[in-house]
């Protein structure tokens, strides 16, 4: 389903499944000066858990693979961007596509980031694996929406396009379990330091009024290719025949 522009750097496709990496996380980046953003209440779907733990098991990993299981899963990308978000500094450092990101961090680290709130499909978990369902399908429709698109990755259209409902995930995480009130939503101001620059300016742009964003335009088409509306980006219209037409 994820091609080959997941791809990562050509000598991190393979790595031991011996292969540990101690990081060492700069003291600006201490763990407490870190987002709001829960990410250890991010739920993840059992089964890429399940497919991530059979695929560390073997003597060599492909990057590859776990890239697209990762990226199937909304709770799983956001944890490594989380991740990453906190090994680098400055945000124009770090990297975005998966198998970099996956390369430039200790494995064991993030598979226990991953595999720290797993939750099973199911009636109790239906909210979780509707929004996580949505999302994928709404990814995959904006890379194809972007491959007929000068000027913007497909790639970096899907990583939108998955992450697009992020402000919105709070509500499936279900309450704290210290009994704290959790917050209903997350702003993009609270996600900087775990959404790439890109990422940021995409949502952004897609929330602002006005009908010339093209990221409103590839997020309205992917709802409409998938049948669902797009209630969130409604505020302006959108001439979509238009901006069809100016992107061929």
């Amino acid at each position: 389903m994820l091609d080959s522009a997941f791809e990562p750097l050509m000598n991190s496709r393979w790595i031991p499944s011996s292969g540990r990496r101690c990081l060492q996380f700069p003291e600006q980046n201490d763990w407490a000066n870190f987002p709001t953003f829960p990410l250890e209440r991010v739920p993840v779907m059992s089964g890429t858990v399940l497919g991530l733990e059979m695929l560390l098991g073997e003597r060599q990993i492909d990057l590859t693979v776990a890239s697209e299981l990762i990226l199937s899963d909304v709770g799983a990308t956001i944890h490594i961007l989380g991740l990453v978000g906190k090994e680098y500094e400055y945000a124009a450092e770090r990297p975005y596509r998966m198998g970099d990101c996956l390369a430039s961090l200790d494995m064991d680290t993030w598979f226990t980031s991953i595999s720290a709130r797993t939750v099973l499909s199911g009636q109790e978990n239906a909210a979780t694996s509707a929004l996580w369902k949505h999302s994928r399908l709404i990814a995959q429709y904006a890379q194809l929406v972007a491959e007929s698109i000068n000027h913007i990755s497909p790639e970096e259209a899907y990583l939108v396009g998955l992450l697009h409902e992020i402000e919105s995930i709070s509500k499936v995480f279900g309450p704290p379990a210290d009994g704290a009130t959790a917050k209903e939503d997350f702003s993009l101001r609270g996600l900087e330091e775990i959404l790439p620059d890109f990422v940021l300016s995409a949502l952004r742009s897609a929330k602002a009024p006005g009908p010339e964003a093209i990221w409103k335009f590839i997020l309205v088409s992917a709802h409409e290719l998938a049948g669902i509306p797009a209630v969130r980006y409604e505020s302006a219209p959108l001439d979509l025949k238009s901006m069809r037409l100016r992107c061929s």
